[in-house]
């Protein structure tokens, strides 16, 4: 049986060059903007969709996630449900600067302000 079956050519997965930083780029991007509904304007993604939408696994997208998070390309915080909001760096630095004016501060009020400055609807 063996045989009967023919190879004329072998792939692989992996990409290289210019076409890996695109992937790159647009993963980064498609994080960024992703929106879920039914708060249209709200900077989180499900882990599952974001696998899917690349075809990943999503283990994989979690690996990606948290490799880009290290070297700083993104910023945000994954839950344990499986979606990951994104935190933009004018946000980052506005918790910055209230810690910095407030100096000593309680996780609760930090909890409170971040609430208020991290835009999770375009209203706020």
């Amino acid at each position: 049986m063996k045989e009967s079956f023919a190879v004329e050519d072998e792939g692989f997965d992996q990409v290289e060059g210019e076409e890996a930083e695109n992937l790159i780029r647009d993963f980064v991007a498609y994080v960024k903007k992703c929106k879920v509904m039914p708060i249209p304007s709200l900077n989180v993604v499900n882990i599952d969709e974001l696998a899917a939408h690349f075809g990943l696994k999503s283990e994989d997208a979690v690996n990606r996630i948290n490799c880009f998070l290290d070297n700083g390309m993104l910023q945000g915080v994954m839950d344990d449900r499986g979606k990951f909001i994104c935190i933009t760096e004018e946000e980052l630095k506005a918790v910055a600067k209230f810690i910095n004016q407030r100096g000593r501060v309680s996780i609760q009020e930090l909890a409170d302000y971040s609430n208020m400055l991290i835009q999770l609807d375009e209203d706020i």
